[in-house]
């Protein structure tokens, strides 16, 4: 028994900030179906991004601008206890995926869009990309560490995408709740910009209008200071946190430093103790003598935390065959339960992996849906060329 388990929900979303939340939920053991279109969901060229937010669904290749697509979506949707999208203000409306008409066929139906800037004012009816909303935070001005002359610098990671998501997984689940206590669905959102806000929430304004300031990087943008911070070693970097005042004083004698040594006057002499040893090596070194660190993985070494054996046995790695690329390795359950665990169903799906099941279950017979297929409405890999990975 899975702590998400019996509940359905329908993925109309593409790219990252829409279809993250719904697998995070399906790892908790709700039934997604992705639903894309028949050419295939439009994050499908970036490759990997793609497969980071797809794993575990079932999914339904289907034209939703076809009369008759449009018709089997709200079939779909009808069996569905939540549906979970990232259209633009307005798209849903005219593809008749509203909330009215999708609560039409489930009345306490839990609906969840999430935006870009979000529902209402002038910025609502566009539409967005993760780094804009960096930029409008304020966390590239942050990262370019603006007092030592840097520039603003834009993260490659997605964290607005992310951060958006999984805000739509506390709405889902808060609405879900509320659901159960009442009977009664609605309708809810998060946006992008809410979820670059979350990165910026350590920012107040005191009542005079000043900000308090957040702790600064150096201008190697290296870390805080001496005792928390990234170091070369003679082999790779590794990251210190050295934050008690015990920590310093370890730190500086496995370094061979006096103990009274200034953070200051430290800093040089650190970094040039660090190029005697290996990055590995100096963990160890720092593990024995407690003093908190990490090795600084580099993925194009291979050296990542996907074939780290730790994380293998705390469940953190998850591995499946995938009937075009092969055996793959992500991210494995990031949420424990002592009774429920979770629920990695399987590699992301190819375009339309699962439209004959699915529309077996809504009743079609194979007739109608090679007739659906001939027509352009739905679409299913060819087994014997299986394209669209």
């Amino acid at each position: 028994m899975y702590a998400l388990e019996g509940l359905r929900l329908i993925d109309f979303g593409q790219y990252l900030a829409g279809p993250f939340g719904p697998m995070i939920l399906g790892d908790l053991g709700m039934e997604v179906i992705k639903v894309e279109p028949v050419t295939g969901d439009g994050m499908r060229m970036a490759a990997t991004p793609f497969l980071g937010c797809q794993r575990g669904k079932r999914d339904l290749a289907l034209n939703l601008k076809d009369p008759t697509g449009h018709d089997i979506a709200l079939q779909l949707v009808a069996t569905a206890d939540v549906v979970h999208h990232n259209m633009t203000k307005g798209t849903a409306t005219r593809l008749g995926l509203d909330y009215d008409a999708c609560r039409a066929v489930t009345a306490d139906l839990v609906y969840c869009n999430t935006y870009a800037y979000g529902l209402h004012g002038p910025l609502s009816e566009f539409g967005g990309l993760d780094p804009l909303y960096q930029a409008s935070a304020g966390l590239e001005h942050e990262a370019g560490a603006v007092p030592h002359g840097h520039d603003p610098l834009y993260y490659r990671y997605g964290m607005c995408d992310t951060s958006n998501a999984m805000l739509s997984v506390v709405g889902v689940l808060a609405a879900l709740y509320h659901r159960r206590r009442t009977g009664e669905g609605q309708e809810l959102w998060t946006s992008l910009m809410d979820g670059g806000a979350v990165f910026a929430s350590d920012v107040l304004v005191r009542e005079d209008g000043t900000p308090t300031m957040r702790p600064k990087l150096d201008a190697a943008q290296r870390g805080f200071d001496p005792g928390y911070r990234l170091y070369e070693t003679n082999d790779g970097w590794i990251q210190v946190a050295a934050i008690r005042d015990e920590h310093w004083r370890r730190l500086c004698a496995a370094a061979g430093l006096d103990e009274s040594t200034t953070r200051g006057a430290a800093e040089p002499l650190l970094e040039a103790a660090f190029l005697t040893k290996t990055a590995v090596m100096w963990s160890h070194t720092l593990d024995d003598v407690g003093v908190p660190n990490e090795v600084a993985q580099d993925v194009k070494g291979g050296e990542t935390v996907l074939f780290d054996a730790d994380a293998e046995r705390l469940g953190l790695v998850a591995e499946y065959e995938h009937a075009t690329l092969g055996r793959l390795r992500q991210f494995g359950s990031t949420i424990d339960f002592s009774d429920t665990p979770g629920h990695i169903a399987g590699p992301p799906p190819r375009v339309g992996e699962d439209t004959r099941a699915i529309l077996e279950e809504l009743g079609y017979s194979g007739a109608e849906m090679d007739d659906l297929r001939q027509a352009g409405v739905v679409t299913w890999p060819d087994e014997s060329y299986p394209w669209g990975w």
